[in-house]
């Protein structure tokens, strides 16, 4: 009876060390969300024509996607001083034109975007600056 005890107390100690808790989040879950892969645009500089507005899209293959929130920063840095938009985004879309008035020819501009998942924990953002260029 003694060894069996001192048995299962080892495996439970080594489960422990190792890692094993049982606190596990299923595959795809939680910590494990994937930062969303970022499609348009991804260049240094955005061309843009006239008035028509700027589309921002993003792979949307992710399963258990609570929503997406979606932010434009003036400049390289993301500083609460230099956020011009932000919204959350419904996890059926895939991307969101915003009003080329928004933006200055020749100003740099970096977006972003966070996956929430139906858990309610956050990816890692994804992120990338561009340049405008009007004609």
């Amino acid at each position: 009876m003694l060894n069996k005890v001192l048995a299962i107390s080892l495996v439970c100690v080594s489960l422990l060390l190792c890692g094993f808790s049982g606190g596990h989040k299923a595959p795809g879950r939680g910590d494990n969300i994937p930062a969303p892969r970022l499609l348009y645009p991804i260049y240094d500089t955005v061309v843009l024509e006239g008035n028509a507005p700027l589309e921002f899209r993003w792979l949307n293959d992710y399963v258990w996607t609570n929503r997406f929130i979606f932010k434009l920063y003036k400049g390289y840095n993301m500083y609460a001083s230099g956020l011009i938009f932000k919204q959350d985004v419904s996890p059926g879309e895939s991307g969101i034109k915003i009003d080329s008035a928004l933006f200055i020819d020749g100003q740099v501009y970096t977006w972003s975007l966070v996956m929430v998942g139906s858990d309610g924990q956050k990816s890692d953002k994804s992120f990338i600056s561009f340049r405008i260029i009007r004609k």
